[in-house]
């Protein structure tokens, strides 16, 4: 019976496990694109990543971000901790410090939980046609799902937008259900899906607009619409959601603070949006004249606005609960300034189900101008004909994107290449100053120096785009991602294009990676600088940029990040500059001070390392290394009874201070006070280690000076 009952399953849904099956190819296919290199931003893999609490004891589930809501990290740490369950038992990881060692395992199994849910999303879209059409709408709906380029795409990317998609799917089946029968079931089942999805992004809860559209067309009057709003299970429905995402979400009240910042974040980015966003474009004609016909393609889209507008015209209800999100939700994300293609894939399904039905208007109306009457053909092979041509017509194009999207993951990343081409050419250690969305280089190999960027409000990263900054790295590299942008706008950020230029015609450029057609990732271009552009100081105009700024915690953390650069390639009158400016902001910055004040001794510049010290002993006067440093100015400046208290203070707050110790050995020498050397240089050997080159030294020292005190 049971063989029976497979093989009678089998037959009648072998189309849709077909379709399924190519759907589930489609989103495999390059699933490793781009290993052992991470190009997506994949924020639920690196914000779940943490859960892990490394390095302390137990999980901490707090997102410390909530410019998402919480459940796609959850979700993707519960495959985590599948992943590393699995690879434990079977040996590939003895322990969890072996669990990440490589990242690619993670990515995929990141990238894989993308793929079941975009399975998932397939076959809820077959149901909901076969509930509001029929069997055959389902199976035209799933097919042109299963290749959609914009659903087959992301598949491949760690977002938040699949698992959204897969949540407003079935949040749909069952709103069209309370449509149906009003039934307490499908009222709380929608709350609750509503809820899931909210909690995968917060536009997730634009479904309480069909939800209630449901509700009230289930009324034949406006005023018989308007007296359900009290009905118990409409509102129930939406506590129970409201309960649902707090219990899934309940950090957003624990760490109110951190929730109001990043969410305000998110409110900014979208009514301001972002680099790369031309604020004289408009933001519906983005979604309605490029993001849609590329994602369903030019007939595809032609034919669900008409299919749309016909149940509109019709008054067909049960069509209208499955239409009012895609419009609401259009509508609402239209009066963004933000714009991506990827928001509007929650729609893409609902848009995708009125293609299907329009298929059934098109062939029909094909067959009505073969026939006189649509009934007479009905079962002949003309039917099928009719609808397999207009499918076909409607599938080639987003199945043509498709293809040519999974090829051009295969292709080498220009980011890989370029990569490929620093490890061969520059040293190990080289100071590399990195462009927004440039090589990453994880590991300690290079020096990095990022320039800072800045998505929205771009022009406060105006003073980062100056090459003069740069000119003591060893290698440089700048990107088309930034540049681009840049140049789309030139009125707005015409401070940025000079940098570019000043590269081109004053730099060496010694690399490029420009990607031919369908080749993954920007233009990048690497420079040296040439000795021509270095300079013992920077030109002061380059501080006078920085001036007014409102970024002063990204400029701080900008320039000591350059100083440490300075300080590698003992470039001392540059770092002197730059830790004055530091200052400037940060007076009560004891390391900062304190390192200007070594800089300043580097260049000779005593008094003046000195005055720093003295300052710097007043806001703390427990530093031995401060006492130390204060010594040995002391002595430059011949000061020789300062010196010595300064030194002798240091090695009595502690009596490891190395630099307390030479400056006593050098004093002591200089005055020829051989007993107190002597004694000074026995207390120094006793903080070494026995076997060091400096415990020989200093041994041999003591040796002669005792020989000689003998004498």
């Amino acid at each position: 019976m049971r063989t029976s009952a497979i093989v009678k399953f089998y037959n009648d849904n072998k189309s849709l496990l077909l379709i399924l099956l190519a759907g589930i190819i489609l989103r495999l296919w390059q699933i490793n694109w781009g290993l052992p290199e991470l190009f997506e931003e994949a924020t639920p893999l690196t914000v779940s990543w943490k859960f892990w609490n490394w390095g302390k004891p137990g999980f901490d589930f707090n997102p410390h971000f909530f410019n998402y809501p919480a459940l796609t990290f959850y979700i993707q740490f519960i495959a985590q901790a599948i992943h590393y369950i699995v690879g434990n038992l079977i040996g590939i990881y003895p322990s969890l410090d072996s669990f990440g060692v490589s990242p690619a395992p993670l990515i995929i199994t990141a990238r894989l939980v993308d793929v079941i849910f975009d399975f998932l999303t397939i076959i809820v879209v077959y149901r909901i046609a076969k509930e509001v059409w029929n069997k055959k709408t389902g199976i035209i709906a799933a097919l042109l799902l299963a290749v959609n380029p914009l659903h087959v795409s992301l598949a491949h990317q760690i977002q938040v937008d699949t698992i959204l998609t897969f949540f407003c799917a079935v949040s749909l089946l069952y709103i069209v259900r309370v449509y149906n029968s009003g039934e307490r079931k499908w009222y709380l089942l929608a709350g609750l899906f509503i809820a899931l999805a909210a909690s995968s992004k917060y536009t997730g809860a634009f479904l309480l607009f069909p939800l209630l559209g449901a509700h009230l067309l289930r009324s034949g009057t406006l005023r018989e619409s308007l007296q359900t709003l009290n009905h118990p299970p409409l509102y129930t429905s939406i506590l129970l959601g409201a309960l649902v995402f707090l219990c899934i979400n309940p950090f957003i009240i624990i760490s109110a603070g951190e929730f109001q910042q990043d969410f305000s974040y998110e409110q900014a980015h979208i009514a301001a949006g972002h680099l790369g966003v031309v604020a004289s474009k408009s933001t519906f004609d983005f979604y309605f004249f490029h993001a849609l016909p590329l994602a369903m393609g030019i007939a595809g889209m032609i034919v669900s606005i008409g299919a749309i507008i016909l149940c509109f015209t019709r008054k067909s209800t049960r069509e209208i609960v499955v239409g009012l999100f895609p419009i609401i939700y259009l509508i609402i994300i239209s009066t963004w300034e933000m714009r991506a293609e990827r928001y509007i894939l929650p729609i893409i399904p609902f848009l995708i189900l009125f293609i299907a039905a329009g298929v059934s208007l098109v062939a029909d109306y094909i067959l009505k101008k073969l026939r006189k009457t649509a009934e007479s053909i009905n079962g002949h092979p003309y039917e099928k004909i009719a609808y397999a041509a207009v499918t076909a017509l409607l599938v080639l194009q987003p199945l043509y994107r498709s293809s040519a999207h999974l090829y051009e993951l295969g292709l080498p990343d220009t980011r890989t290449i370029t990569k490929n081409w620093i490890r061969e050419n520059i040293p190990a250690g080289s100071v590399i100053v990195n462009g927004p969305y440039g090589v990453e280089f994880p590991d300690s190999s290079y020096k990095i120096v990022r320039i800072p960027f800045i998505a929205v409000q771009s022009e406060l990263a105006a003073p980062f785009y100056d090459a003069r900054w740069y000119a003591d790295a060893d290698l440089l590299i700048a990107s088309s991602f930034d540049h681009d942008r840049y140049a789309m706008e030139p009125d707005r950020y015409g401070e940025f294009l000079p940098y570019y230029d000043s590269l081109n015609i004053r730099w060496k450029k010694v690399f490029e990676a420009t990607p031919t057609k369908g080749q993954g990732g920007p233009s990048l271009w690497l420079f040296t600088p040439p000795d021509s552009v270095r300079r013992r100081t920077f030109e002061l105009s380059l501080f006078d940029r920085l001036d007014g700024n409102p970024e002063s915690t990204r400029i701080s953390n900008f320039l000591k990040e350059i100083n440490s650069v300075l300080l590698e390639k003992k470039q001392l009158e540059k770092s002197e500059q730059i830790l004055r400016m530091i200052l400037m902001n940060e007076g009560n910055n004891l390391h900062v001070r304190n390192q200007l004040a070594r800089v300043l001794f580097g260049l000779g510049k005593y008094t003046s390392a000195l005055a720093q010290l003295q300052q710097s002993v007043q806001i703390d006067k427990n530093q031995p290394e401060v006492f130390a440093l204060a010594g040995n100015s002391l002595l430059k400046v011949d000061r020789p009874l300062e010196a010595e208290a300064a030194l002798n203070t240091a090695l009595n707050l502690n009596n490891r201070t190395e630099l307390a110790y030479k400056g006593l050995i050098d004093l002591y020498t200089q005055q020829r006070e051989n007993g107190k050397l002597l004694d000074i240089l026995k207390r120094y050997y006793s903080t070494l280690y026995p076997q060091s080159e400096d415990a020989r030294i200093i041994k041999g020292r003591i040796d002669s000076l005792q020989a000689v005190l003998k004498k």
